[in-house]
């Protein structure tokens, strides 16, 4: 069955720019409240988009400074949102952490560069869900409705892809994850992830004009993954409630079945 989600709570992690951006937007057109997590840098957008969101779809939309590198932070940010939105029904795990590095130079990341990138792009989601299980549990105790968790992964979890080894890594690390939350923790929760190809980010531009140009050409449909595109599928799993540790990848064919 498909849910309005309408003036339901959500949690966008990495929401005030790039795919986590269009994220926050669409899920405010659905009427759905958001609440903004990101680093200091990211106030100034954050609170352009939480204005914006705020006046155009009339929900509520509020912005919180949280590193979700530790357990803490992943605690203070879902309290957050409880406290200002008045409850917690989605969490997109959007955020992630990586820098462009050979996958040959085995000394390009230190250790404390895995480690970090391992707390960001894995271990985030479970400290995440371990801090709304207790609002799920009891949502669908009151109302049958799952609590909906959805990760922001990428082709480079499905294969050796990407910008960097750690990130490919993490990133394979955090569908098992997916896998193993949703298996373990039905009826009261769904659990997926979205697997996005190229898309045109600020980050992304780090590859370069050539290497982005090559990308779009391996596709078979010579393009990068719109990010409009992805977000619609992030709404499809906020909705669907026959749908739990799955992962959908949108990339334009880049990540060819062989």
């Amino acid at each position: 069955m498909v849910h309005n989600i309408s003036s339901l709570n959500a949690i966008v992690t990495g929401g005030a720019s790039g795919l986590g951006a269009v994220i926050s937007r669409r899920l405010g057109e659905h009427g759905v409240n958001v609440c903004i997590n990101g680093l200091p840098s990211d106030q100034p957008a954050a609170e352009v988009i939480c204005k914006e969101i705020s006046e155009k779809s009339n929900v509520k939309c509020t912005f919180i400074v949280a590193d979700i590198s530790n357990p803490q932070a992943c605690d203070a940010v879902v309290a957050h949102a409880v406290k200002e939105l008045g409850g917690l029904d989605i969490v997109i795990a959007n955020a992630g952490w990586t820098r462009h590095a050979a996958w040959s130079d085995l000394d390009a990341f230190p250790e404390e560069d895995w480690l970090k990138s391992f707390r960001i792009n894995t271990l985030s989601v479970m400290w995440l869900f371990k801090a709304a299980t207790p609002i799920f549990k009891k949502t669908f105790e009151d109302t049958g409705r799952a609590g909906v968790v959805i990760t922001t992964n990428s082709i480079a979890g499905t294969g050796p892809t990407g910008s960097s080894l750690p990130y490919s890594v993490t990133k394979a690390a955090q569908l098992r994850m997916v896998e193993g939350l949703a298996r373990d923790n039905g009826p009261w929760a769904r659990v997926n992830a979205v697997c996005p190809g190229l898309i045109i980010t600020p980050f992304s531009q780090a590859y370069g004009e050539e290497r982005m140009k090559a990308l779009k050409q391996e596709s078979p449909l010579k393009k990068e993954a719109n990010l409009e595109d992805c977000a619609e599928v992030f709404m499809m799993l906020c909705q669907n409630d026959s749908i739990t540790g799955k992962r959908i990848t949108v990339d334009c064919g880049l990540s060819k079945v062989s």
